[in-house]
């Protein structure tokens, strides 16, 4: 990259990718993708059990660069489908990823900024954050799995309607329809990140990974094979030291140490 549009900060066991074009609002063009998808890639690392994901700036992320889309039909190349592949690639890597990853929004949360966040399996929002799916107001359709993620949280026509009427939601709003967990006052925005992340860091993570697995099968799974993914995957769990440690420390009326092992 021409400069570190995203920073990848490390905090003991915890993974901090951070948008980094506040100039432009994080607007997304090739070079924050291949920083995310680098971050990602950096977050499998074993010794990282918690991820974050956040902007620098005034906002967490206003979606694709209108600047760069611009520029590709000055110059006749026009968009491919390898340009949104490259965001997917993000989305499915996270998804994928085995620990749990949080967005921390500000500001605005727009257009691929809010499937971002949608892609993460927590989220955070300082009370003044504003969200819109934004696409089609410059007459494209929708990318970065929202079409995947919003109806899987709002319903079809509640998804619909975000998006052709591009209504701006606030936090507390979004926080009602179940887009994100938590809302609360901007200065305190980070603090709760970081004490969300060390909780879920300090945790049974390997367990917390056979959740988000679980998750990601829910709507693809007929009961009987969601019922047989979950009777597999716990007694997986059970084979675990975390588990065997924490049955003991239950008995024993101690506070179980999780090592993710």
């Amino acid at each position: 990259m021409s400069k570190q549009v995203v920073k990848i900060e490390k905090q003991g066991d915890i993974l901090e990718i951070i948008l980094n074009r506040p100039s432009c609002y994080n607007a997304m063009n090739f070079d924050l993708f291949d920083g995310v998808m680098e971050g990602v890639e950096q977050a499998k690392n074993p010794g990282i059990r918690a991820v974050i994901i956040r902007g620098e700036g005034k906002f967490f992320c206003v979606g694709g660069d209108i600047k760069e889309f611009s520029k590709a039909i000055e110059t006749g190349r026009g968009l491919l489908v390898e340009d949104p592949e490259r965001l997917h690639k993000i989305m499915s890597g996270i998804r994928s990823l085995p620990k749990p990853v949080i967005a921390v929004v500000h500001g605005a949360c727009a257009g691929a900024g809010f499937s971002l966040m949608l892609c993460c399996d927590l989220a955070i929002a300082a009370k003044s954050t504003r969200f819109i799916m934004a696409y089609t107001s410059i007459g494209a359709s929708a990318d970065g799995g929202s079409t995947y993620f919003l109806p899987r949280h709002v319903g079809v026509k509640k998804a619909m309607e975000l998006f052709v009427t591009q209504d701006l939601l606030t936090a507390k709003k979004a926080q009602k329809l179940g887009l994100i967990n938590y809302v609360v006052p901007k200065r305190k925005l980070i603090p709760k990140a970081h004490e969300m992340a060390q909780k879920l860091a300090s945790g049974p993570t390997l367990a917390y990974a056979k959740v988000k697995e679980l998750l990601n099968h829910t709507y693809d799974n007929n009961l009987g094979q969601q019922l047989d993914l979950e009777a597999q995957f716990f007694v997986d769990s059970t084979n675990t030291e975390d588990f065997r440690g924490a049955v003991d420390a239950f008995l024993n009326k101690k506070k179980p140490l999780f090592r993710g092992k």
